[in-house]
Formats: structure tokens, C-alpha cells, sequence
């Protein structure tokens, strides 16, 4: 099963206090490649947005499964930046 990701309005507030749009974020949940990370019902993904800033989304699973909805979402430091692109150059994106 595919996943499904939601917005509401505390998304998109949460979206736009950071400076970024809701588009910004479907290049990252959509895009590749990227990182992902789920830890039981948080589910964490980085990328890159159509303008190649690296982003961090953050969506917590709904009821039900395959099913998220975006909490959060910023610009990456440059620490976190290397990391990730240490990840792909080691081969373990998603």
C-alpha cells in the first residue's frame, strides 16, 4: 500500500511559520532521493525541494495505517545536511 500524506490548518501554519510552502514540502515527501525515518508512529523525511534546499518534514501516522499527516517542517543546518548527503553517498536512501 502506498502512502497517503494530509495537511490541516495547523500544517499549513506550522508550513508557513518556517518559511517554506506547502508545495515545499510535496517535493520532499515525493522526491528522490531522500531519507526517511519511522519510529513507531512518527515518520521523518529529508530532501531536497525543487530549489535544492534540503528540508525536514515531520508527520505523525493517523488511524489509519499508510496514513500521515504533516506536523512540521524547516530548513536543515549544515550539520544535518552533511549527514544526509554522507547517507547517499553510502547508498541507503529510500
Amino acid at each position: 500500500m502506498e502512502e497517503r500524506y494530509r495537511f490541516d490548518e495547523a500544517s499549513y501554519d506550522a508550513i508557513t511559520a518556517a518559511g517554506l510552502h506547502w508545495r515545499d514540502v510535496q517535493d520532499v515527501l515525493h522526491g528522490k532521493p531522500r531519507v526517511r525515518e519511522l519510529i513507531g508512529a512518527v515518520l521523518r523525511v529529508g530532501a531536497q525541494d525543487r530549489l535544492h534546499r534540503w528540508i525536514a518534514v515531520a508527520l505523525i501516522e493517523d488511524e489509519c495505517d499508510d496514513e500521515f499527516l504533516v506536523v512540521s517542517a524547516r530548513l536543515m543546518d549544515a550539520a544535518e545536511i552533511a549527514g544526509i548527503e554522507r547517507v547517499f553517498r553510502e547508498g541507503s536512501e529510500s
